[in-house]
């Protein structure tokens, strides 16, 4: 059981609607007990934590990461990657077919420690290791256990090693899908590689397995591959495509959405999804950008190029010349309703809910109020690693330090594992 305690002496804020410049919050068997300011603070049992004038913002969310790419850093391609298409046949679809029980546990648990250096406390994962499907989330949600963050996983689904191997990638989202429901720290989605890589026939039988209430979780736009695709066969873009198969509601996740037609956004203006844009990403692989006009409400991932999620919003916002609507708002407001979406009593900071917060590492030196936070955690701030992160009232890092685990230990495990994936890559 977590321990109870106070910490004091911040600038608190859950960047849309409440915001103080010296107050405190009180943890007590992992949830929220109150939060005010400092001079209503009570003398109460445990520990008091001087904040000593940091930012405290609620823990962060990653809709869209890609833990195994971990072990991808380092690694020359086989070919060209001048489009999108040739990245995934020399780069990320060898990659995922020589992952193993092993690689696959310690990738995850090398991307989970260094999301939560950054203040994430809840990440969607979307996973794929074709030569290793069943039992592979279960190796992640280990991954997310042992940290102690949340974690919504899915593995991606597609036709590019047959039938058999589509089968057990549908089955092993569903069957984590439905052990996970009882879970605090995991949950499932229902993963989707790209409507390029899943024929008419796959999606109809996907639609037909998932239960109703499954969201699902696909890259949608991503390049001009997918798009043409979907014209190809006769319908009006991607969007359109997935509606079209029964599978487009308000908690499904739209990674991407580059390449759109008008059809695919007034659909998405209609139903609601989730949209996630990964700048970052989009830029490496040089597929485009998000249309903000068309598209308004959206919120920012990592694709699997880091764990710092600020940092993804300092480049979204720098790639644009500033142009963003609403910044602040897709990083603290959206994603409380998207947290919530797949764990329903957390997110934000509120009164009784788990306790996952980011004491960011950065005193604000000139004014700060809701109207600014953005631009200081951009400018000021400056994505850098967090003071402290806390998941579930239990304190994840502090100070430079994972606090849960052994990590000079575990890092030995893991650049083992990624040696020996790396030379599997070449074989």
């Amino acid at each position: 059981m977590p321990l109870n305690y106070t910490i004091k002496n911040g600038v608190i804020t859950d960047g849309h609607s409440m915001f103080l410049d010296n107050g405190f919050i009180r943890v007590e068997d992992g949830k929220i007990a109150s939060i005010g300011k400092a001079e209503e603070m009570k003398d109460t049992e445990g520990e008091f934590i001087d904040a000593g004038g940091r930012l405290i913002i609620p823990g962060l969310l990653n809709p869209h990461h890609h833990l195994y790419s971990r072990f991808a850093v380092g690694i020359v391609p086989l070919g060209p990657t001048d489009k999108l298409s040739n990245i995934l046949k020399n780069l990320w679809w060898p990659l995922d077919r020589v992952l193993d029980e092993e690689t696959i546990y310690y990738s995850a648990l090398s991307g989970v420690l260094d999301s939560v250096k950054y203040g994430v406390t809840t990440i969607f994962d979307h996973h794929a290791s074709n030569n290793y499907v069943r039992g592979s989330l279960d190796l992640i949600k280990k991954a997310f256990e042992e940290i102690g963050i949340k974690g919504s996983l899915s593995f991606e689904i597609s036709d590019r090693e047959g039938e058999d191997v589509f089968q057990k990638q549908l089955e092993e989202n569903l069957i984590f899908y439905q052990e996970s429901v009882d879970s605090i720290l995991t949950t499932g989605m229902m993963g989707l590689h790209a409507n390029f890589t899943l024929s008419n026939d796959s999606l109809k039988a996907i639609k037909e397995a998932k239960p109703e209430r499954m969201p699902i979780h696909i890259h949608c736009g991503e390049g001009r591959e997918d798009y043409d695709f979907c014209v190809d066969q006769g319908f009006r873009g991607p969007v359109h495509r997935l509606d079209q198969f029964g599978l487009l509601n308000s908690s499904s996740l739209l990674i991407h959405c580059v390449h759109l037609s008008d059809e695919d956004y007034r659909i998405i203006n209609e139903k609601q999804p989730v949209v996630v844009s990964n700048p970052e990403s989009n830029a490496n692989n040089n597929v485009g950008m998000i249309n903000t006009e068309k598209i308004k409400d959206y919120i920012v991932g990592t694709d699997g190029m880091s764990g710092n999620i600020i940092g993804s919003y300092r480049s979204h916002f720098l790639r644009r010349n500033g142009a963003v609507e609403n910044p602040a708002d897709k990083l603290f407001r959206r994603s409380e309703e998207i947290i919530k979406s797949a764990f329903p009593e957390c997110g934000g900071l509120q009164k009784g809910h788990p306790a996952d917060l980011a004491v960011l590492d950065y005193i604000p030196e000139t004014p700060i109020s809701l109207d600014n936070l953005f631009f200081h955690l951009i400018l000021g701030f400056g994505a850098q690693k967090t003071y402290m992160t806390i998941s579930e009232g239990n304190i994840v890092y502090k100070d430079g330090k994972i606090q849960t685990v052994d990590e000079e230990a575990l890092k030995k495990e893991i650049k083992k594992a990624a040696r020996k994936l790396q030379g599997r890559f070449y074989e």
